[in-house]
């Protein structure tokens, strides 16, 4: 944060350009400027003492994670040929 004489910080964050733009809609429908929802985040977080939501992942984000850390435990198999892959088919293991 870069502090100016006006007594505000500068705040520069990088985020996903799609979550972006997709919150960007939403802010626009709500006639908020992405400063003043930042805003409003901030003074909730002062008012309530930590974060205005639970922090944790859903049910589904939970699941998907364990999906992918499974899948990364399996063994892969690269087939180059038509004949590997019919082979690898039609192997019962």
């Amino acid at each position: 944060m870069v502090e100016r004489a006006t007594g505000k910080k500068r705040l520069q964050i990088q985020m996903d350009s799609n979550l972006v733009n997709e919150v960007g809609q939403i802010f626009d429908e709500l006639g908020l400027s992405p400063t003043t929802a930042v805003t409003m985040f901030y003074k909730r977080v002062a008012a309530e003492g930590g974060l205005p939501f639970n922090a944790r992942l859903s049910r589904h984000e939970k699941a998907s994670l364990s999906l992918a850390n499974a899948v990364k435990l399996l063994p892969v198999q690269e087939v180059k040929t038509v004949d590997e892959y019919n082979k690898w088919v039609e192997d019962d293991d």
